[in-house]
């Protein structure tokens, strides 16, 4: 089987899975650990809404919270990043997680 396709396959296994778990993860505590962490210290909430954001989906939403938690040696527990991921999701970045399934999906019929 063609290596890209592999890539693409896997990926998209991924992304399913991580929006799956977001959606099932809880945002009032993921708020309780963002503010415990004191994750403003290095940027405000601003940047969550910014129009030209990077972030376009949950799986970046979610690199970038693994970032975080690393540079802030946070240490957070898989599921505890997914209520953070959540909490940002549901207050800031209002990503359509039903959509990002039917689109993974489509992409998958694809190939």
């Amino acid at each position: 089987m063609n290596k890209t396709l592999m890539t693409l396959g896997l990926y998209t296994v991924l992304s399913l899975l991580s929006a799956t778990a977001i959606a099932e993860s809880d945002a009032d505590n993921g708020k309780i650990l963002f503010d415990k962490a004191d994750c403003q210290k290095c940027h405000s909430t601003d940047i969550f809404t910014k129009e030209n954001s990077k972030i376009t989906n949950l799986k970046e939403l979610k690199d970038k919270v693994n970032v975080c938690d690393s540079q802030l040696s946070v240490n957070w527990f898989d599921d505890e990043v997914d209520d953070v991921v959540a909490y940002l999701n549901r207050d800031f970045y209002k990503l359509d997680e039903e959509k990002e399934k039917e689109n993974l999906k489509q992409e998958e019929s694809k190939n």
